[in-house]
């Protein structure tokens, strides 16, 4: 039974290994988020849902929009298919409304919301917390820049994320305040190691 759905952008270095009960859904700037969803749902087969989806992309980081500045912020979206995800269409994932219990965000400062980016483009918090409503699934993202390395160095080894970097926080569908957790209910390296719950 496939219980897990990566979903990882080729703009990021490294790959994904076949393990049981994970689908593999790779990207690129060619692909549109239609055609993601469309991918989504067909990996799903005969099943409800998934239990977690695992987003592997560089996120729109490394400055504050407002201060301009280059620092440790981001919040600007994620690099995934030729759109992006953004702000203005953020939206379109009701798309897979319904089809995946955890959004597992692993993307620089995809979370990150600097002092006076609130309702701006770079509102992190904003487009996470709109991610879990349009997807009705818990949404986790940090708000730092996240360190990752490839298995054995090579280009197309699989991903090793460590710990999360600055705060994780969760985003829940019901359009709630975020609140800070420690880790993901399942997380990639646990389906990697074959632990997941």
């Amino acid at each position: 039974m496939t219980r897990y759905v990566a979903v990882r952008d080729r703009r990021l270095q490294g790959g994904v290994p076949k393990r049981g009960g994970l689908s593999i859904i790779n990207t690129s700037a060619n692909t549109t988020l239609s055609s993601l969803f469309g991918q989504v749902r067909s990996a799903l087969g005969s099943h409800e849902r998934f239990d977690a989806m695992f987003i592997l992309c560089h996120g729109y980081a490394g400055r504050n929009l407002r201060a301009a500045v280059s620092m440790d912020a981001g919040g600007e979206g994620l690099q995934l298919c030729a759109e992006g995800v953004l702000h203005s269409n953020v939206a379109r994932w009701t798309a897979i409304a319904g089809k995946v219990n955890h959004i597992v965000v692993y993307s620089c400062a995809a979370g990150n919301t600097e002092r006076g980016n609130e309702g701006s483009t770079a509102d992190g918090r904003y487009l996470m917390g709109a991610l879990a409503i349009h997807t009705e699934a818990n949404v986790y993202a940090a708000d730092r820049i996240q360190w990752y390395q490839t298995h054995g160095g090579l280009a197309n080894g699989r991903f090793e994320f460590g710990d999360w970097e600055g705060n994780l926080w969760r985003f829940p569908p019901s359009g709630e305040p975020p609140t800070m957790v420690s880790r993901a209910p399942v997380e990639f390296a646990d389906v990697m190691a074959g632990t997941a719950p």
